[in-house]
């Protein structure tokens, strides 16, 4: 793209329009563009002269551009955009930064599958630390060929150009128009997002601006012929340019008259054509430096051409420098950059594919000699042709860790290492190792399983437990707890391994018959483990065997015992045990305490494992979302369960947990009496998955949303059945009368309103008995409402409620109220049943609960019972009363110049969460920045309320 006095000729309107954007950002309220055009029709020129505007005005400016490679590393152009490498002493980077790497995930099945096209704990990771940026100053990311980004940082951008609205945050990408950008940049740069997307689609320049550009290159106005041959370019400012140039080198423009012209006979050469003509009076050093700079890639440093040219660096210098004076190369700082990428291909196209491979091979092995990161070295081995002796060597040192950054790519190597490689080799055993946890990490289960056992036939000393790990890890994963049991029993068996692996074994076969359901021979395997654990003083097999037995005895009597436990194993420290066993100990946890009512217990264990979520992601970042969802609609705050839901579902691939998910949100919906967006709901809930995952737990939701808006439907008889079925024959693998004790008292009115009174009774002796066992509120609650359903004892019912207040549980506390008050109003004491029911529907204009208030009016009006002169104020659904109290807490902290991760630490709550809180704020208060959110608390203060009270 060409310029005159310091503008682009002809994109005059696209610059007017992303310095309002600018200014919009600066003004509170961020912004996403998207530059979309062929080649050459000045996208980078565009992007560049926006973000020198950017910079003028005070912004913070990041950019960065993407690599047209064949497997790009995951996360390439948004870590090199956010600078993670270039900042060690920027502590948030830096945080960033080690999620990137990934330590904490190697070995977790499935941790970098491409399925879910990214991991959501560095994406969790890299929109933290654009939103930390944010709160310094308004931030703008510019990002060029996004048609060649990897999947991975599209991932990141996407959840950042969604989130622009609530951010001072400016995102301007470019890209060349599809098919050549792929499906997912179309859906990142098409429709709308809260009118904060721009398209800007750049078209061939208008003949003035063409006779522009040929006035300006040529020193004075053009000449029919050479505007005619200007014709040929089609508008397209790159070959213009080039095409004055070429001309100009050849003094082929005419010097005489008023007018710049070429001769009549002089033919418009294509655009390559005049690339190359642009790069034939350089040096032959000068050449070959560009060659080996268009093998490397847009992404080559200065340091890394050093390592691998053979030329002094005196010498490479002035050659740059002479690229650069001829407008081949631009000064882009460290990493080194073609004008344009026409020419980049022009160079690599001359170079034979040969010698590419071999550029490509010199530089890995040099890159490595010089310590680069492994997916930097890995770029190229997969691009060149290296030798089976330094791939195998390379691997040995870095398969670890290049599977934690990239396991995509650590694959490709590692499958090519081993055709390459001789089995006869003492190494050779670690590369099926690492193959195969390769394949673990990706999400390839049944592969894994398959090299792990291939490899255990032919297992060295040292690699059988390890590789017998893989295969119980990747058959578990993958819904087969029989084919783990098989696998860790027989590692119990085996001769090869070590005393302390043979309890790790022992521990996990416990874990693996409780998946299965037998609860009986799970409790006896784990307590022989637990008793070996100690003498072997192994705090894995430890913890597994106190899990399983504190699992066991909270679905057959959940007490005090089962929770200590449970405490016994999660005090095991993270430093003794793999974050990620640590981590599911911790969440298994708080459901034990959630089931018991012990609120402030629940809510500090998910303040404690917040962070290592986000670092973890996998399905572990999902299963807290759905505690806190959980423990926050139990106690009555279901917009903050929403929320948490929301977050949830936005962790990327992750079916089985989403199934539970959505279906929290059928059941609030149907609460709050918007039946169709319940059906939508459970509609996608995906279909059953195996038993085998942590969300095999979790299956019980589904079920009951699908009872719930039966109910709805006025399907009475249907719910019941349904409610029945899981009861008696169990959800899955695990026993119903144990693991659903909670829906007893639906069961019992429904039992009853279908004239089945044994089944009522069977019920509320169930219900009986885990009270008994428990001592809860809410245990005894259900006891006392089930009892009371069967007797219509009023007196009962009142206990149940009271139960049920102080546990609490306020959905269960109006339900029981309004029992209470039929069977009152059936015993004549309409006065005290009108009571009732006024507290009851109360309660469920609190929650929001419009279908249940309703049911409630019907049941009573039935009994010649309407409710009192006291109507409950209908909760509003915008302004300022109508948000809730984290929405108002989060306002607060908005006001106070926190960025979301920081308000998620004083708050203890996920970033993500936070970021659906404060889009909600937004919406609720017709607002379209935090400055504005922050205008209204501070207004609120000075008129002296409190905006976390009023």
């Amino acid at each position: 793209m060409s310029s005159f006095e310091g503008r682009l000729l002809g994109r005059a309107a696209e610059l007017a329009e992303l310095s309002r954007l600018a200014e919009s950002t600066l003004a509170g309220t961020g912004q996403a563009a998207f530059v979309v055009g062929e080649a050459g029709l000045g996208k980078t020129a565009v992007l560049e002269q926006a973000a020198a505007d950017a910079r003028r005005r005070g912004m913070q400016v990041l950019s960065a551009s993407a690599r047209n490679l064949a497997q790009p590393c995951p996360f390439a152009v948004i870590s090199d955009c956010l600078r993670l490498e270039e900042s060690p002493s920027d502590a948030r980077r830096e945080q960033a930064a080690e999620v990137l790497r990934g330590d904490a995930r190697y070995g977790v099945a499935g941790a970098g599958s491409e399925a879910a096209g990214a991991d959501a704990a560095t994406i969790e990771a890299m929109v933290g630390l654009v939103e930390d940026l944010c709160a310094q100053r308004p931030l703008a990311l510019f990002l060029d060929d996004l048609q060649w980004a990897d999947p991975a940082s599209l991932a990141v951008l996407h959840k950042l150009v969604r989130s622009v609205h609530q951010l001072p945050l400016l995102v301007v990408g470019a890209h060349r128009p599809v098919p050549e950008a792929g499906d997912v940049v179309a859906r990142l740069s098409g429709g709308t997002i809260a009118g904060n997307r721009t398209l800007l689609e750049l078209a061939p320049l208008e003949p003035a601006a063409v006779a522009a550009l040929l006035a300006d290159r040529c020193g004075r106005e053009a000449g029919p012929r050479l505007r005619r041959m200007a014709e040929g370019a089609a508008g397209n400012p790159l070959y213009l340019t080039e095409l004055v140039a070429a001309l100009r080198r050849e003094n082929a423009i005419e010097a005489g008259g008023a007018t710049a012209e070429v001769s009549a006979h002089c033919a418009l050469p294509t655009l390559t054509a005049l690339v190359t003509h642009r790069l034939r009076d350089l040096r032959e050093e000068v050449l070959q430096m560009l060659r080996i700079v268009a093998v490397l890639g847009a992404g080559c440093t200065t340091a890394e051409l050093a390592t691998v040219i053979d030329i002094p660096l005196r010498d490479l210098l002035t050659a740059m420098a002479e690229a650069e004076a001829s407008g081949i190369l631009k000064d882009t700082g460290q990493h080194l950059r073609f004008r344009h990428e026409l020419i980049r291909k022009t160079l690599y196209d001359a170079v034979p594919v040969s010698v590419r491979a071999m550029l490509h091979t010199k530089a890995a092995q040099r890159l490595a000699q010089a310590g680069a990161a492994p997916e930097r070295v890995a770029e190229h081995l997969l691009n060149g042709v290296p030798s089976p002796e330094f791939l195998i060597t390379w691997l040995q040192g870095s398969a670890a860790r290049l599977t934690t950054r990239a396991p995509a790519m650590a694959l490709r190597l590692l499958t090519t290492a081993l055709e390459v490689g001789d089995p006869a080799d003492a190494g050779y055993g670690n590369l099926r190792f690492h193959h195969a946890v390769a394949q673990l990490s990706c999400g390839r289960l049944a592969e894994a399983e398959e090299s792990a056992r291939s490899a255990l036939a032919k297992a060295e000393s040292g690699l059988e437990s390890v590789l017998r790990w893989i295969v119980i890890q990747a058959a578990f994963a993958r819904g087969r707890p029989d084919l783990a049991l098989a696998e860790a029993r027989a590692g119990c068996r085996s001769a090869g391994v070590e005393a302390v692996e043979r309890v790790q074994f022992q521990a996990f076969s416990a874990v693996c018959l409780f998946a299965l359901g037998d609860l009986t021979e799970a409790g006896a395997t784990a307590s022989r483990a637990r008793s070996a654990a100690d003498e072997v003083g192994d705090s894995s097999a430890l913890a597994s065997s106190l899990h399983v037995l504190a699992a066991k005895r909270f679905i057959e009597t959940p007490d005090a015992e089962a929770v200590e436990l449970a405490r016994h194993a999660s005090r095991l420290t993270p430093d003794t045990l793999h974050p990620a066993q640590w981590l599911g100990l911790q969440l298994a946890l708080v459901n034990c305490y959630i089931d018991l009512d012990l609120g402030p217990d629940a809510q500090r264990t998910l303040a404690a494992v917040r962070r290592p979520a986000e670092r973890i992601g996998g399905v572990f970042l999902p299963w807290y979302h759905l505690s806190c969802a959980l423990l926050a609609f139990h106690t009555g705050r279901w917009d903050d369960a929403l929320a948490e839901i929301e977050a949830g579902l936005d962790c990327g691939d992750q079916a089985a947990m989403s199934r539970a998910l959505r279906a929290m949100a059928t059941v609030i919906a149907v609460h709050r009496g918007r039946r169709p967006l319940a059906e939508a709901r459970l509609t996608a809930v995906l279909p059953e998955l195996g038993n085998a995952t942590v969300a095999a737990f979790y299956e019980y939701l589904p079920m009951c949303a699908g009872a719930l808006l039966d109910e709805a439907r006025g399907d009475d008889r249907r719910a019941y059945s349904r409610l029945a079925e899981a009861f008696d024959e169990g959800v899955g693998h695990l026993p119903g009368q144990l693991i659903l004790g909670f829906l007893t008292p639906d069961l019992v009115r429904l039992a009853l309103a279908q004239g089945d009174h044994d089944s009522a009774r069977r019920y509320a002796a169930a219900a009986q008995r885990r009270a008994e066992d428990s001592g809860g509120l809410y245990h005894l609650g259900d006891a006392y409402r089930c009892e009371g359903l069967l007797n219509a004892d009023p007196d009962l019912l009142m206990e149940a409620s009271r139960c049920y207040r102080n546990a609490p549980r306020p959905l269960n506390a109006a339900h029981a109220c309004t029992d209470a008050a039929e069977a009152l109003a059936r015993r004549g004491r309409l006065d005290d049943a009108r009571v009732l029911l006024d507290q009851a529907l109360e309660t469920f204009t609190q929650l929001g609960a419009v279908w249940d208030a309703a049911q409630a009016t019907s049941r009573l009006r039935s009994v010649a019972v309407r409710r009192g002169s006291h109507r409950a104020r209908i909760g509003a659904r915008d302004g300022w009363q109508a948000l809730t109290h984290t929405e108002r807490l989060v306002a607060e902290h908005v006001a106070e110049g926190c960025s979301n991760p920081e308000i998620a630490a004083r708050l203890s709550i996920a970033r993500s969460t936070v970021s659906t809180h404060v889009s909600s704020i937004l919406r609720k208060l017709a607002m379209t920045s935090r400055v504005e959110i922050a205008a209204e608390v501070t207004r609120r203060q000075r008129a002296g309320r409190s905006p976390s009270r009023d």
